[in-house]
């Protein structure tokens, strides 16, 4: 049995390789001398290849064969490719399995897998697919229930990070095991995001032009750490979306539609984040103003023509506050 893995869901794919070990040495899962985790990126060794071809034909003490993992297997070197390649060629009879990031269809060796092996896909959900994702996988794996809200916050907080976001409710759990289930208080008590800006939390009172909300939000974030920069990214990103909303509403296309061609969740975009309504309170012309000065507003910063805590406060906050 030989597999391939190619994709960046690391999480999906550390419980792939588990299944493979499980499924090919049983009992003997935890025997060291019934398997090999190889990594590509090890300098220290001269060949995977050379260790991989050796090791598929030998036999262990308490197992007929080993069982061998290669990781980062993206990083194998060019003549270990043109050697696991001619290897495969020959179909060999092994448990052998490779966990790529990334192996281009048109390489000799992605080919040669393509006959010998069965290759795995294991993409990393879109950006707005991440909150759905986290509730369809999460329960499962810990067995707790999660609230939609704490989905969207780790979506928003840690990216498509999946091994990161699966990491971050482990430790979640380990602080509160007998939580009844994951709720969005318990989520921003102990995460801390590691993406440049929780966008909704500051996005949601922007489009409504809460500017009360609007302005207690801008002060937390500032306070907590997050850089005028990151905040003006965040905004001149979602106005830009609000005002292709108002554009593609004034030329009759419904609110799904436009959440599909701008790649965004339906639910997350215009259900909870209220896109068509937003787009319609700020109009056009005064989103196409906000535009301008958010790119005024970045270089200012940038070049230090805006460049205290106070005065960008102040210029962020008159976006709203008018």
């Amino acid at each position: 049995m030989i597999v391939a893995l190619i994709g960046d869901d690391q999480f999906l794919k550390d419980q792939r390789i588990e299944k493979f070990l499980s499924d090919s040495l049983g009992d003997r899962k935890n025997d060291p001398l019934a398997k090999q985790i190889l990594y590509a990126t090890d300098t220290n060794i001269a060949s995977i290849a050379d260790i991989v071809i050796e090791s598929c034909g030998s036999v262990s003490m308490f197992a007929p064969e080993q069982a061998i993992v290669v990781r980062k297997a993206e990083a194998l070197k060019a003549d270990d490719c043109k050697s696991l390649a001619k290897w495969l060629s020959t179909s060999p009879d092994c448990k052998l399995l490779f966990d790529f990031e990334k192996l281009a269809a048109t390489t000799e060796l992605y080919k040669a897998l393509k006959k010998a092996a069965e290759i795995e896909k294991f993409d990393v959900p879109k950006q707005y697919k991440m909150a759905e994702w986290i509730s369809s996988v999460i329960p499962g794996h810990f067995k707790k229930p999660i609230d939609p809200a704490a989905s969207n916050y780790l979506a928003e907080a840690l990216g498509t990070d999946t091994k990161l976001v699966c990491e971050e409710v482990e430790k979640i759990l380990l602080f509160a095991p007998d939580a009844p289930k994951i709720t969005l208080d318990l989520v921003k008590t102990m995460v801390v995001p590691q993406r440049e800006l929780i966008a909704y939390e500051i996005q949601e009172s922007f489009g409504q032009r809460n500017a009360k909300e609007y302005t207690r939000k801008l002060n937390e974030m500032l306070n907590n750490g997050v850089n005028a920069v990151q905040i003006v990214a965040s905004l001149y990103s979602y106005t830009l979306d609000l005002l292709n909303t108002a554009s593609l509403l004034a030329k009759g296309m419904g609110p799904k539609d436009i959440a599909q061609k701008l790649g965004k969740n339906d639910f997350i975009f215009n259900v909870k984040g209220k896109a068509p309504e937003n787009a319609r309170r700020w109009g056009k012309p005064l989103l196409c103003r906000v535009l301008r000065r958010l790119a005024d507003l970045d270089y200012e910063i940038k070049s230090g023509k805006c460049s205290t805590r106070t005065s960008q406060e102040l210029a962020l906050a008159a976006l709203v506050v008018r």
